[in-house]
Formats: structure tokens, C-alpha cells, sequence
């Protein structure tokens, strides 16, 4: 086993918000998208409309460790860190392809890009063991990919710092940073992982863990002192639920066959833990609430929390994109939470007043007709172009403010000149009738006629 860790530096490059993922390629479009090229506010890609999470955007891993460290700058906590580890492979552990050389053996390790903080090797080993295999961020794998994307999608950059956000004036700046700063001392935390002790005291499991200052948390996660220079750093003995007892850590640490049913429930599933399985505690949920590893996921979109990073609300755990729109509208075009006491309400969504445009050409909709598709608004010219159909009678567009009727995949003008019986010219508007390829019939009468000239 090795592990290393990573903690943020000083030295900051400066990159434009816009060079960042430029030209990187869609997962979802492939060689249809030339590659990432970001719309000037809106927060997708200008030649596929993908958003920047479904590319294949590098993030240094300094910036996702500044990222997550913003989350907990309070002076009482330690700069985050990410932790790897390179561990022996087992047939429950995702493995990336490998390029086979002559001589060569396939290697029996994987290194994981991330693990709980303070966990030891058969914390990590048994917590990865313990998610979908195509969630574990095995380096060089879909899993890492998945985790990277998750990162961007649940804790967007923009919703921790004002100066990203392109709609704000001064007086919205301060808002967002009361809520940033609210939800800092309020609802965000990261997930540990401790090992599931049969005969533990629930109250023993966490006793060392608290948002208080007096509190000391355990070396390894937000919060903790650093270690003593010239020590060694032991994650075992950083890890905290056990009450210092070394001995109960190893027994808790090593499956046994026909391993007792605890005491312990997830919050989420509700099924019991077992002795030797290891679980997610929540310190903002309390002492006495539990999450199976693969339970630790978002009430709102499911998904695992990445890096276990939750925040808390109602007795439940969010990713901090849904916790933020619990409280906030949030423009379906640029992203952005919303500020600002005025904003557009339209199919279902909210907007910011200048952001309910165009999908297609941008141009504001504010007071004019459209037509929405899958979400998106259009403008009637642009919606025109590029989703017309045409009547199937005429052969003239049917335009996007005008009537039509369509049977399976025949189009026609929804008025007696176009939908009429394809025989005797009847009119058929608001009347049953015959289809036959992409002729309609008033009748059985009419459409022998027709068939039988």
C-alpha cells in the first residue's frame, strides 16, 4: 500500500474562465462536437450545447482541492486534502484497461485517485468494496472520469464565488456571499467513513466529533491539527469511532463469517449494518445516524456524493448544487443562482430577466411569442428553421404559430384547404378517418377509389 496526499498550494496560475476545457471533447456527442468551446454566458458548450461537465475537461487536482477548501476556510479548520492509495486489487474493485507487453504481467494493484480522509487500507478497501464498481475513482477508469464530472456538477464554482457570476450588482454580491457563508456554519460537511463496531455505544462512534472549536478532530480530515513534523502519519490511528481502543479498530476492520447485525440502521435504506462492514456518518445529522457507503447519495438527484461532501437539510443529505436551489431559484440559462428580487417564471423554470432568450440565436423573449422545446425556448423564426415540419398536403412549412395535425409521422395544416380526404377533398378537420401511407380518407369507399384508378 502507499498513499500520498495533496494539499493546496500558494502558487496560483491565472486562466481564463473561457480557456478552461477549451477544445476538450464531448463524451455524449463524440466527433459530432469539434470540441469545447464555451457560449460567452451561457454555461454550455457553443457547438454541441453540452455543458462543460460532459467533456473531457483535466482539472489539476490543486484546483479541486481549492475548490472543496473554499467550502471550509473557516480558521478552525485545516486546509482539505486529497488522499490516494494504491492497494491490492480484488475481483469487488473496478481495474482500467491495461496495454499488455511482451513479458509483461498484468499488474495486481489499482490506485484510487481519492478515499475517505484518515482511512486506513481496509477502511478504503472495504468502503470501495461497498459502492458501484463504475462509481470507484480508479485511476484510469470511468469511474475517475464520473468523479471529476460529479465534482463540477454538484459543487458548481459559481455558487461559491461571487466574482464568477456574471448577473450580479453589489447589492446581490453581498447577498450570495451571507448565503455562502451561512451554509458554511449551517449545512456543509464531509462524510466519515468509521468501521462498524457490533457492540459499540452509538455515542462512542463519533465521540470525537464536532463542529465546536474546543473539538479536535482526528488528523486527516477539515478541522484536525497538523501532524507533529518528523511523525509518521498513521491513518489508523487518525481514524475516529472507536474510543482509542487499537484492538476494537482491527476487529471492527476484519470481516468475520455470520458477523452479528448491529444497532446501526442507514437513514437511507433502513436495513441494519453488520460487524465488519464500515459506514458513513454525517457529524451535522448527529451521533446516532448512519449511511451504508453506497447509500450516501443526494436525496435529490441520487447521486453519490463526491468526496462524500454533503449538506444537511431536514434531516437529510444534498449535494450543494440541490441544497443551494432548495433555497434559491437557479437560471436554467447560465446556471447562476438568482439575487435579484425579479425574475422570469417560465415553463416551470426560473430565469434571470436578460437570460430568457433564445435558445438557438440568443435573442430576448421577454414580452414575445416562442415556443419551447425540451425546456428550451425559441424564438418563432428560429424554431421555424430548424424544427418545421411540412404539410404533407401543400408541401408548404407549417410555421411554428400555426395549427397543425399530424398522425404518426404525417404533418398537415389544420384547416379544411390541407386536411381533407385524400379521394373526394372533403374536409376531415375535428372528423375520424382512414390513414393509408400518407394519404387520410373519409371513408372505405374513397380509399378503394383512390387505390383502384
Amino acid at each position: 500500500m502507499s498513499t500520498d496526499k495533496q494539499i493546496e498550494s500558494e502558487d496560483r496560475q491565472v486562466v481564463l474562465g473561457h480557456e478552461i476545457g477549451s477544445g476538450a471533447q464531448c463524451l455524449k456527442c463524440g466527433d459530432a462536437c469539434t470540441g469545447l468551446e464555451l457560449h460567452f454566458w451561457r454555461r454550455i458548450c457553443k457547438i454541441c450545447k453540452c455543458s462543460p461537465e460532459d467533456h473531457a475537461v483535466v482539472v489539476q487536482e490543486q484546483e479541486t482541492v481549492r475548490k472543496v477548501g473554499r467550502l471550509f476556510d473557516s480558521t478552525k479548520y485545516k486546509k482539505y486534502a486529497i488522499e490516494r492509495m494504491t492497494i491490492e486489487h480484488t475481483e469487488m474493485m473496478a481495474k482500467p484497461e491495461e496495454v499488455q507487453t511482451a513479458n509483461a504481467s498484468p499488474s495486481k494493484h489499482v490506485t484510487f485517485e481519492w478515499i475517505p480522509q484518515g482511512a486506513t487500507e481496509n477502511m478504503a478497501k472495504r468502503y470501495m468494496e461497498m459502492i458501484p464498481i463504475e462509481n470507484q475513482p480508479v485511476e484510469g477508469t470511468e469511474g475517475a472520469q464520473h468523479r471529476a464530472k460529479q465534482m463540477q456538477r454538484q459543487l458548481p464554482d459559481h455558487d461559491q464565488q461571487p466574482e464568477l457570476c456574471q448577473q450580479l450588482n453589489t447589492e446581490e454580491a453581498e447577498r450570495m456571499l451571507d448565503f455562502v457563508k451561512d451554509y458554511k456554519e449551517k449545512a456543509v460537511g464531509i462524510g466519515q467513513v468509521q468501521p462498524v463496531v457490533p457492540d459499540a455505544n452509538p455515542q462512542l462512534q463519533m465521540q470525537n466529533l464536532s463542529l465546536e472549536e474546543s473539538a479536535a478532530p482526528a488528523p486527516g480530515h477539515p478541522g484536525a491539527p497538523d501532524v507533529v513534523p518528523g511523525t509518521e502519519h498513521q491513518p489508523g490511528k487518525a481514524s475516529v469511532g472507536v474510543g482509542g481502543d487499537a484492538q476494537a479498530l482491527q476487529a471492527a476492520e476484519t470481516p468475520k463469517a455470520g458477523a452479528d447485525e448491529t444497532k446501526w440502521k442507514c437513514c437511507r435504506c433502513a436495513k441494519g449494518m453488520t460487524g465488519g462492514d464500515v459506514a458513513v456518518f454525517a457529524e451535522r445529522a448527529g451521533n446516532d445516524k448512519c449511511w451504508h457507503p453506497g447509500c450516501f447519495r443526494c436525496r435529490t438527484c441520487n447521486e453519490l456524493l463526491v468526496d462524500l461532501i454533503y449538506f444537511y437539510k431536514d434531516e437529510d443529505i444534498f449535494c450543494g448544487r440541490h441544497y443551494a436551489d432548495l433555497l434559491k431559484p437557479r437560471c436554467a440559462a447560465c446556471d447562476e443562482l438568482i439575487f435579484s428580487e425579479k425574475y422570469t417564471l417560465a415553463e416551470e423554470l426560473s430565469w434571470h430577466i436578460d437570460h430568457f432568450c433564445c435558445w438557438n440565436c440568443d435573442t430576448v423573449l421577454g414580452g414575445r411569442r416562442y415556443v419551447a422545446r425540451e425546456s428550451h425556448p425559441y424564438c418563432l423564426p428560429c424554431y421555424d428553421k430548424l424544427f418545421a415540419k411540412y404539410c404533407g398536403t401543400c408541401n408548404e412549412k407549417i410555421e411554428a404559430d400555426s395549427k397543425r395535425l399530424n398522425h404518426e409521422n404525417n404533418f398537415w395544416h389544420a384547416d379544411a384547404v390541407c386536411f381533407k380526404c385524400s379521394s373526394c377533398a372533403v374536409s376531415l378537420v375535428g372528423r375520424s378517418f382512414l390513414p393509408k401511407d400518407r394519404n387520410i380518407f373519409c371513408s372505405v369507399q374513397c380509399k378503394r377509389k383512390y387505390y383502384n384508378q
